[in-house]
This record gives C-alpha cells, structure tokens and sequence, in this order.
C-alpha cells in the first residue's frame, strides 16, 4: 500500500491470540529477585534474562526454574553496568552493556569467555555470521549502525534520504533496534519513522517498509504529544515505539511493543503483511500483558514479563484464532 511514494506493512487479517498461561515466576520468588527485565533470549537450554537494574544475568529452565546467576556490579570481565540486550552470537551469547558500553560474551552456560567496547550511545545489538557484531546508536550520523571490527568501528546500513533527520533541528538520541534473519538480511527499526529498514550483507539498501498506516499515524501523533507534553524536543530526547525486534523460526519478525490490546506485530518482509498478538477480549483480567515484554520460544509459545514494572516472568501458549468468529 503506498502513501506518497511510501509503501506500509498491510494488516493480513490473520489474529494470533494468547489462550492460556502456563509456568510463572513471580518477581518476589525467593530463588531470585529481578531488579528490571531487560532483555530475554531463548536459547536450546531455557532463557537467558537480563536484569539491568541488579547488573546481572540470570538463567532459566523452560520450566522458569532458575539455574544460575552469571555476573554482578563492576567494570571487570563479567560484571556489568545495565546489561539491556541480548543476542545469539553463534554458540555464544552476546550481553550489550549500555552502561559500560561494551559487549561481553557469554558460554551457553553463562561462564564470561570475552569483552568489546561499543562505540556511541548503543540502543540494541545483534551479531552477524559474516559481519560480527552490529550496534545500533549515534557512532555514524549518516548510519543506523556500527559494524564492531577488530581494526576498527565501519559505518553501515546508510540511512535513507526520505527518512534522515533535519540536521539542523535539536538533538535526538537514536533509539533503534536491530536484527539479523537466517537468510542474512540485516533489519533496523527506525524508531522516529517507525519504519522496517532492510539491508544486504553489503549494505545495500533492500526495502523500507512503514508499519501499518493507521498505527503507525496514531503513534507519531502520540509521540508528538508527548514530546511536547514533557517540554518539547528540546527537552525530550527521544521516544521508542517498539520495544524489541527478534526474527522468529517461520522466516517473519515481530516485533513488540504496546497498542490498545494488540502486544506486537508479526512482520512479513516478503509479502509486506503483519498480523496482530493480542490478548483476547474476554479476558479483561490479562490486561496488565500490554505492557510486558513478550519473546518467542518456537512457534506457539511465548515469554512475558509480567505487570508495569516487569519484574515477572510467564509463559504462554499462542493460537492463530479466527476473527470472523
């Protein structure tokens, strides 16, 4: 669907629904105590959970059992400052310390195996098999990314000319996400456009596609809103729509973030379609997932950090639901 030369992610009609809860970790369980949720990673064992606000990172079974705690406060190899995402880096796990401005690397097991600085202000992370690692921030002003090298920091993923910010406007911190999926395209979520940028492994500009028109006018509206509610954009920094952007095992992405009762939106780059998770109607009570963070473990399972503070965990099954009943 185009919008003056813009093309947008089209709603397929298709609703994908959360039907049941299965395990729960409460936040004041005695095993463990989480500060803040930050980020979740799935991996073949369990979870890996970053805990920004305890400078930790915490493992856990499927089950939500927790296995291990791995780091604590500090500057050396293995501590941590606010540990905010996380990312497979082949066998390895990838911890970004936004606070420290680094990125450690962690065993399947949690054990520290090494450390990198990030350059800039770093808001998400995420490795490439051919590139390494690839951070999203303000290293590179006319780039979304900084590919991380051993001889040095490269600009890459060159931001679009009809999406560049007005260089002579007040200063905006870059809040966007990035990830890489299984056939190598690198995506970033432009957070000010609310845009899906895709590029090759070469750079090369693949497609800009713009959320859902309707959201996505309804959201760039708010974030006016805000920004002028908090002082304008002299005083507001920057504002964030999608909270996380992960590549699922069917080949879409989805990406997470809050909307009425809609949770996220899984995103197919080929056919420009995305379809909605919601939390059913009927269940008035499960509200409060609005405002959780949700990670796919598979296809119809689903990780949620629980209330407004996040400082839950809960599993869910998913059910691809009719909406014409």
């Amino acid at each position: 669907m185009g919008d003056g030369g813009r093309v947008h992610f089209v709603e397929s009609g298709q609703v994908y629904e959360i039907r049941s809860l299965e395990a729960h970790l409460d936040q004041l369980d005695e095993r463990v105590s989480f500060g803040s949720l930050a980020d979740i990673l799935v991996t073949s064992h369990g979870y890996f959970v970053a805990d920004g606000l305890n400078r930790h990172i915490v493992l856990l079974d499927r089950s939500l059992h927790p296995v291990r705690i791995s780091g604590r406060d500090g500057d050396g190899p293995g501590e941590y400052r606010f540990p905010s995402r996380l990312d497979h880096a082949g066998d390895q796990v990838l911890v970004l310390d936004v606070g420290a401005g680094r990125a450690s690397y962690l065993s399947p097991d949690g054990d520290f195996v090494r450390s990198q600085l990030v350059p800039g202000n770093a808001s998400d992370a995420a490795v490439h098999p051919d590139l390494g690692l690839l951070v999203t921030g303000d290293a590179f002003a006319d780039h979304y990314l900084a590919r991380v090298t051993a001889s040095g920091n490269v600009a890459f993923g060159r931001i679009p000319d009809e999406l560049r910010p007005d260089p002579e406007g007040p200063f905006q911190l870059r809040l966007d996400l990035v990830t890489v999926s299984d056939d190598g395209l690198i995506h970033v979520l432009d957070q000010e456009q609310i845009a899906l940028v895709s590029f090759d492994p070469e750079g090369a500009l693949v497609s800009v596609l713009f959320l859902p028109k309707e959201m996505r006018d309804l959201r760039l509206r708010k974030n006016r809103e805000t920004v002028e509610t908090f002082g304008g954009p002299e005083r507001v920094l920057g504002t964030q729509f999608v909270s996380s952007l992960r590549p699922l095992e069917d080949g879409r992405l989805f990406a997470r973030f809050n909307s009425e009762n809609t949770i996220g939106l899984f995103l197919d780059v080929e056919r420009h379609e995305a379809a909605r998770l919601t939390v059913p109607v009927e269940r008035e009570d499960w509200l409060w997932m609005r405002s959780s963070g949700g990670y796919f473990d598979g296809m119809d399972r689903l990780v949620l950090t629980e209330g407004l503070k996040a400082a839950g965990l809960l599993t869910a099954e998913i059910e691809l639901t009719d909406p014409e009943g």
